[in-house]
């Protein structure tokens, strides 16, 4: 709690009037203005973003972000959707603090909890953030699941080369051999190749959907035996997938460590809760 003068509560309720007429002058002005609605979990009040992006445009406020954001969301959504969802990220910000803002200034002004007007602050600027942190931690888990499927597909696809499938042919029964991320991309890719798309820019939408440097590498392969053919692919995808197995194995054991220096730390303080517990009762027999 802070003790503020009545004049500084006056002013500070005076202002959060002036912003709560000034959202509500926004809201009657982008009436007509038609929200583009995603559905996108990650977005509160979504209907309400046009006034966040009329202000924007008022007080020329760039969004430095909205072409990271379409390149990001291009992995996930087609390029139309992926530049409706950039365009509300970029208005929710201003969104949330024009709503949330002037009712938040006006409980602090009543109730002069000092703690509670922070809390909103950081409330509203996590909202702010949210959708950014939530797409590149669903970019991470879907690159971690992605590695994680790769050498498997790549031993996959080379013992069927090495039995004497043709390459395209592998391709299609590795994708459908499981539906994991990676093989669901290949499963598009081949669809595509089947409707009649080249090849080259099938493969590279594999890359935009994956874009790991492990796939490329593949891509780049497979589009070399495609043009050059001659049997170094099926060599290549012995050695490319054992160098995968190797990289994956040096990544679950790194993870195993990590998880030993996390697991350190509780047992430490429970190290140090039992010795507190033998110590202190022995210590006070000798003092008392």
């Amino acid at each position: 709690m802070v003790s503020l003068s009545f004049p500084l509560r006056v002013v500070l309720l005076s202002l959060s009037s002036a912003c709560g007429v000034f959202t509500l002058t926004m809201l009657f002005l982008c009436r007509k203005r038609t929200p583009v609605c995603t559905g996108r979990t990650e977005f509160f009040a979504e209907v309400l973003f046009p006034i966040g992006g009329t202000v924007n445009g008022m007080l020329r406020i760039p969004d430095r972000k909205e072409r990271e954001r379409i390149e990001k969301l291009r992995e996930l959504v087609p390029r139309p959707e992926a530049c409706e969802i950039a365009r509300n990220a970029g208005e929710a910000p201003m969104t949330y603090v024009l709503l949330l803002f002037p009712p938040l200034l006006a409980l602090f002004a009543m109730t002069q909890n000092l703690l509670l007007f922070v809390t909103g602050m950081v409330a509203i600027g996590f909202l702010g953030m949210y959708f950014d942190w939530s797409l590149d931690r669903t970019l991470r888990l879907r690159h971690e699941q992605i590695l994680a499927e790769y050498p498997a597909m790549l031993t996959d696809l080379s013992l069927m080369v090495h039995a004497g499938i043709t390459a395209n042919a592998a391709f299609e029964k590795v994708a459908d051999a499981s539906d994991g991320i990676l093989y669901q991309e290949m499963q598009k890719c081949a669809r595509n190749m089947q409707q009649g798309m080249s090849v080259a820019e099938a493969l590279d939408g594999l890359i935009l959907h994956c874009p790991l440097r492990e796939v490329k590498k593949f891509v780049s392969l497979y589009k070399q035996n495609l043009i050059k053919g001659g049997p170094d692919f099926p060599r290549s995808l012995d050695e490319m997938a054992e160098a995968a197995w190797t990289a994956r194995k040096n990544a679950a054991k790194e993870q195993g460590e990590l998880a030993e220096q996390k697991l350190l730390i509780p047992t430490i303080f429970m190290f140090v809760g039992i010795l507190l517990m033998v110590i202190v009762p022995a210590l006070r027999s000798l003092f008392l």
